[in-house]
């Protein structure tokens, strides 16, 4: 079973082998169930924000990201400059399952929960 989660979520994710069998299944159903995915991809593609943030802004990106390389932060921090920019060592395309502790800190500085 673990080489079907490397085959199944290596895209996604730094460490497929930490999903277990049960959470595997249950984000695959959730995916293949997920009815306006492929709306909200294509509405997407042409999407280009242009405004200027009002609230603080974090831009977490995780190092190990397959679908959106760790290299593309460098455009996020040009055209976000005043957002805070975080990379999140080791993690994927998904870093909530990879690293959720770092995940739930990075959130928590931002919205001022905790120091940052």
């Amino acid at each position: 079973m673990t080489a079907l989660r490397y085959l199944s979520f290596g895209m996604l994710l730094a460490r497929p082998g930490r999903l277990t069998v049960e959470l595997a299944l249950a984000d695959a159903r959730a995916l293949a169930t997920a009815r306006a995915f492929r709306a909200v991809a294509r509405a997407g593609r042409g999407y280009a924000f242009t405004g200027a943030p009002t609230v603080p802004v974090t831009v977490a990106w995780g190092t190990r990201d397959r679908i959106l390389p760790y290299r593309q932060a460098a455009v996020a921090r040009q055209r976000l400059p005043e957002a805070r920019h975080v990379a999140l060592p080791g993690c994927g395309h998904l870093p909530m399952h990879d690293d959720p502790d770092l995940v739930t800190s990075v959130i928590l500085a931002t919205t001022g929960a905790v120091p940052g």
